[in-house]
Order: structure tokens, then C-alpha cells, then sequence
């Protein structure tokens, strides 16, 4: 279902009303592997509707997920369960900030705390008194992303003290967006591979990694793209579908013959996305919420539990939106792209979209020519003399945008930041994220 409310979309799929689901996963009932992860990882008892993400500065259509699944446990009376992503990479810290600079917006990175080696995951990060944010340049735009930027300052240094960055950035952004809802339950995906079902895993890859890799491997091969495929072959044999901690803190791959010494050593495994999706939706809740990708991903999900783990996965809802921060408006007409310049140069005659007569006619004279014939190379000469001789006609055009070129190089750029639906949820106003919030819950009944 799509609703628009002036510059709100939201975008729902629900896969029905919430309630307790049934299967099989490793031969047992999800309820059995449901009870066993509840008590290894406190999960409270019930109907549970979860939804997850990456630690990081969540833009308006990931805070939808969690905002549905707030809206759905609530009208259906169950609990919530937000399932963090702190396996992986990217920098919790990281915010993107537009800023005004001589009029025109641009993008700036700000990392409020200090750069960790390439590779190192978001588990393995530390808490930290952040950085304030300072840019000689300019100052965040509109006056909402200014105000949030200096309220993900003051909560990541109210939470300076959490135990890790983690815990610290999640605490942070709770307080910064409390539209997202109060979890009953957080889980992080770097404790999945520690719980009995985990173990069953990793003893299941231990036995037979080649079936492991091969179904891994089938499942790509349905939606391209989606992941990199696990290598079947070499000196450590298959790659496995877990993570673990490398020599200097960064993430590395897990092959067959590691296993036996990693897991003697204690050593962490982290679940690999197809993985941490299957847990997710098998065990973790009884029906968890995907954003938009999440209908193409999961069905190579689907495909590697069914071939490797026997199970069929319940169904998932999919929530997102689209709100864009209320930028000014550009008031000069629309920049010349690079593309329309292209356009225009082998087409000066052309008015609108469409091709120009006299280009029409050279093109279907070219068309028409046998292939490798004379006539079909005078044709295509003369096209371009023509070319040549409307270029000189137009000089005084061209010479124009020619100067315009870096200006509307900029516009288009500045173009692009303004139509940008992922700037973090926090750099909004409050009644915006509380109308998307109210917006999604009117769909939820």
C-alpha cells in the first residue's frame, strides 16, 4: 500500500495480522530453537514482531521498519525486538551533514569519533567522547539538520560511558528519535552464532562445509548481485557463512579448516547476512520486517534455509517511506546536466526531447543503407558535416554553456542533495518523524 502526504511516502507490504508462527529448521519445530534462543538471550516470552538494521544514523525509510514494527506490536499487543547489526563495517559514528557553503549545499562526512582500521566491526569498536561538529565552510542546512546535529553530539556524549560503541550509538539514536518506539528487547547479531540454534549451525557447516558453500553459492546464483559467492575450493577448503575476529581486530572470512582450532579457542563466529536473515525470521521473532530490498533479498534467504537448513521461513512484512528535508528551493532554472550537454552537442537543432528532423532523417538514411556499403558511409559523413555546420550556427549557445559548465556542474550536484531521501531520520524535524510515525500506525489497524 502507498499513501503521499505532500513530501511523505510510505511504502507497507504486511504479510497478514501478527501471530505466533509454525515450522521446521534443522528438523525441529521453530518453537523448540524459539524457546531455546529466548532463554540464551532473554527475549520476553509471547508473540514477538522484530525488524533490524546496521548500527549507524538510520535515514527515514529504515526508521519505518522499526517505526511498523512499533505500530503492529502495539495494536496487535505483542513485544518488539530490534535485532542490530554490529558485525558489520561501517563507521557507527559516520553522519553525513549538509551544510551551506556560499549559498549552494553540499555534503560533509563528520565522524564524531576517531577512525577505526579498515575492516574493524562495529562490535569491536569502543564508546568515546565525541567530537563536536565544526566545518569553517559552512553550517548544516536547513535549520532541522542543525539542530540534529548538535543533538547526536550531546547524546553520544551523554552516553560517552556505554560499555561499547554500540551500546553508545544505539543509546544515542533512541534518544534522538524516539518516534522509532521502546524495544522490549535488543539483540545483537555478533551473540546469534552463541546461542544453541548458532551451535547447531556451526556443527552442520563442520560436518559437511561443501553442502554448506553449494547452497550457499545456489542461492546467489537466483538474485545476482546480492552477495559474493563463497569460494568451493582451495587451500583451506570451503568458505563458511560466518565471520570471526581477525589478527588485528578486523573482520575476516571463516574457511572449513579454521573451524576446528576457532572453535576450540572459543574464537567469535558471526553470522554472514543470509544467515543472520534466517535466524532472524526462524527463531528471533514471529514475523520480522524487511525494508524495500528485502523482497528481492530474501528470496536468496529462502532458497539457502530451505536447501541447507530443511527450513521454510515464515513470512515477512516490508515497511519504508521517503521524506526529504525541506532544502530552499534553487531559484534559477534547472542546471544543464552533463547528459543534456551531450544531447545538445550532437543535436543542436533538437528543441525538446525528441530528435531533431534533420537528425531523424540522417539516422533512418544510415539505417536504411546496406551494411559496409559506400552509401551508408556518405550517409554517415554527411550527417556529421551537418553536425558541424549546426554547431557553427549555434557557437554563441555553446560558448555559453561552455562558461555555465562549472556553475551547472555545482546546481546539478546540490540538485541531487536536495532530492536525497537518505539523510539520517535525526537531521528532521520531530513533527516530521512524528508524521511518519502517525502515518504508518493509521496502516498498521
Amino acid at each position: 500500500m502507498n499513501t503521499a502526504e505532500v513530501d511523505l511516502q510510505t511504502t507497507v507490504v504486511s504479510a497478514g495480522p501478527l501471530r505466533a508462527v509454525q515450522g521446521m529448521i534443522l528438523g525441529a519445530d521453530l518453537s523448540y530453537w524459539r524457546d531455546a534462543l529466548r532463554e540464551d538471550l532473554q527475549i520476553p516470552a509471547g508473540v514477538i514482531m522484530g525488524t533490524g538494521h546496521q548500527v549507524e544514523w538510520w535515514h527515514p525509510g529504515i526508521a519505518a521498519k522499526f517505526m511498523w514494527t512499533n505500530a503492529v506490536a502495539m495494536h496487535a499487543g505483542a513485544s518488539t525486538l530490534w535485532l542490530v547489526i554490529d558485525t558489520d563495517v561501517r563507521d557507527p559514528r559516520e553522519l553525513r551533514i549538509p551544510v551551506s557553503v556560499e549559498g549552494t549545499i553540499e555534503s560533509v562526512l563528520h565522524r564524531f569519533g576517531s577512525r577505526a582500521p579498515l575492516g574493524t566491526p562495529a562490535c569491536l569498536r569502543n564508546a568515546c567522547e565525541p567530537t563536536p561538529f565544526a566545518d569553517t565552510r559552512g553550517m548544516p542546512v536547513p535549520p532541522s539538520a542543525a539542530a540534529g546535529t548538535h543533538a547526536v553530539h550531546s547524546a553520544l556524549l551523554a552516553h560517552a560511558n556505554a560499555v561499547d560503541c554500540t551500546t553508545q550509538v544505539i543509546s544515542a539514536l533512541r534518544d534522538c528519535t524516539p518516534q522509532l518506539g521502546i524495544p522490549d528487547c535488543i539483540v545483537r547479531s555478533s551473540q546469534l552464532m552463541r546461542t544453541a540454534l548458532g551451535v547447531a549451525i556451526v556443527e552442520r557447516a563442520a560436518r559437511d562445509p561443501q553442502a554448506c558453500a553449494r547452497a550457499f553459492n545456489a542461492a546467489v546464483k537466483m538474485v545476482p548481485r546480492v552477495a559474493r559467492p563463497l569460494v568451493e575450493d582451495g587451500p583451506l577448503g570451503p568458505e563458511l557463512p560466518f565471520w570471526t575476529r581477525g589478527t588485528y581486530g578486523e573482520r575476516h572470512r571463516v574457511h572449513a579448516a579454521e573451524l576446528p582450532a576457532l572453535r576450540a579457542e572459543n574464537a567469535p563466529l558471526w553470522p554472514r547476512a543470509f544467515l543472520t536473515s534466517a535466524i532472524a525470521r526462524a527463531a528471533l521473532s514471529d514475523r520480522f520486517v524487511h525494508g524495500t530490498g528485502g523482497k528481492i533479498y530474501e528470496q536468496a534467504t529462502d532458497a539457502f534455509a530451505r536447501s541447507w537448513l530443511d527450513a521454510k521461513l515464515p513470512a515477512f512484512d516490508i515497511a519504508s517511506a521517503t521524506l526529504r528535508l525541506p532544502f530552499s528551493a534553487d531559484p534559477l532554472p534547472p542546471p544543464v546536466t552533463a547528459g543534456v550537454r551531450r544531447a545538445r552537442w550532437f543535436d543542436p537543432d533538437a528543441t525538446g526531447n525528441a530528435p531533431s528532423p534533420r537528425k531523424s532523417a540522417a539516422l533512418a538514411a544510415i539505417e536504411h543503407a546496406p551494411r559496409a556499403s559506400s552509401a551508408r558511409r556518405s550517409a554517415w559523413l554527411q550527417m556529421h558535416a551537418d553536425l558541424s555546420r549546426a554547431r557553427s550556427a549555434h557557437a554563441a549557445e555553446f560558448h555559453e554553456l561552455d562558461l555555465r559548465s562549472a556553475a551547472d556542474r555545482v546546481r546539478a550536484r546540490a540538485a541531487e542533495l536536495r532530492a536525497d531521501r537518505t539523510w539520517a531520520a535525526v537531521l528532521h524535524a520531530p513533527e516530521s518523524l512524528t508524521r511518519l510515525a502517525d502515518s504508518l500506525r493509521r496502516q498498521s489497524v
